[in-house]
């Protein structure tokens, strides 16, 4: 004579029967493939398939879901996983498994740490590139004139240069800016110049094709040769959309952040926005070995030798300094190092090139 498989073990628990929130005192284990649950001395008998184990979360309760909508909940999260995999009813329980084994836990959390990193790394500026490119070209051209005036409200004034000698460097200019208009007509370049001891000697592209000098980068300048070079280097931002990449990298950084950690304020803390800022900065390396790029194979188009950028480089660069008067000059160019590294790699590629 067959016996039917039974569990001798009790949980205890409380039962909901779906109806009202008032609750009664339950037991229940299995017997013979079923769910034999207790309630007020009253016994209730439940196959394999009516009964589901429910998500515990934390320390909370854990719950067996009935199928007449009765729950029966209990603190004894172990002895409803025991009654579950008797059941043959596990399935829903690999939650509460995975919850409680460490080494699940510590591979989930390498592989979110890992899909982060490469997704900021590699897929941020991949997917920044491909919005910016299908951005159109008007509206570029409207946040960099809007940006232009508000740089001149916060930090920049007229340029001091006298008119003359504003004219003289844009008819310097104007053959090799007419170069690069011709070649890439969708963008409206235009040079200007402006004075600022904010910015100090600085040259930067705004979105749709806006080249500012300051009065103290055309000082710098020992040559014509070496502002259209730097020129050159600005328009490889403008070409290559850096700017706007730039500000949509930035939206998608944010949102990653929020996504990481659940909250909007986190994006400005500074211990949750330092991996963001990291990674900023290395877009903008990437960014400038574009715009290198762009500025060496105009140089060399234009019979320019391409030890030209690497000399205003160099002067741009406090490391490069050599007596007390240059290193004060130096000091004062960080505003444009900050975002034009001068790196010795990329003064030497110049220089190699000449």
């Amino acid at each position: 004579m067959s016996v039917s498989p039974s569990s001798e073990q009790w949980v205890v628990g409380r039962y909901f029967d779906g109806n009202s929130s008032h609750s009664s005192e339950a037991r229940a284990n299995v017997v013979g493939g079923c769910l034999r649950l207790e309630v007020a001395g009253k016994a209730k008998h439940y196959p394999a398939d009516q009964v589901r184990l429910g998500v515990q979360v934390g320390s909370a309760n854990s719950y067996l879901h009935l199928s007449d909508g009765g729950v029966l909940e209990s603190l004894d999260v172990s002895g409803l996983q025991r009654l579950a995999r008797e059941l043959k009813r596990s399935g829903d329980s690999w939650l509460q498994r995975f919850e409680v084994n460490t080494r699940l836990i510590v591979f989930s959390l390498i592989a979110v740490l890992a899909f982060s990193v490469i997704g900021v790394l590699y897929g941020v500026p991949w997917l920044s590139a491909q919005i910016a490119d299908a951005l159109p070209v008007e509206l570029e051209t409207r946040i960099g004139e809007e940006a232009l005036a508000n740089m001149d409200k916060l930090w920049m004034e007229p340029s001091q240069m006298t008119e003359a000698r504003q004219q003289e460097v844009l008819s310097a200019m104007a053959p090799y800016l007419r170069v690069m208009q011709d070649d890439y007509p969708e963008h409206s370049l235009q040079l200007h110049f402006r004075a600022s001891e904010a910015l100090g000697a600085n040259a930067f592209a705004l979105p749709g094709g806006n080249l500012v000098f300051t009065d103290d980068m055309v000082a710098l300048a020992k040559n014509d040769e070496e502002l259209a070079s730097v020129m050159a280097h600005e328009v490889g931002h403008v070409v290559h959309r850096h700017s706007m990449r730039n500000l949509v990298q930035g939206s998608l950084l944010v949102f990653v952040m929020v996504s990481l950690t659940g909250d909007i304020s986190a994006a400005s803390d500074m211990a949750a926005g330092l991996p963001a800022l990291l990674a900023s900065l290395s877009y903008q390396r990437g960014m400038e070995t574009e715009a290198d790029d762009f500025a060496l194979a105009f140089l060399q188009q234009q019979a320019i030798a391409p030890q030209r950028f690497a000399d205003i480089m160099q002067r741009l660069d406090p490391g490069s300094a050599n007596s007390d008067e240059e290193k004060d000059v130096a000091s004062g160019l960080s505003s444009f190092l900050s975002t034009h590294p001068p790196t010795p790699e990329r003064i030497e590629r110049f220089q190699t090139l000449d």
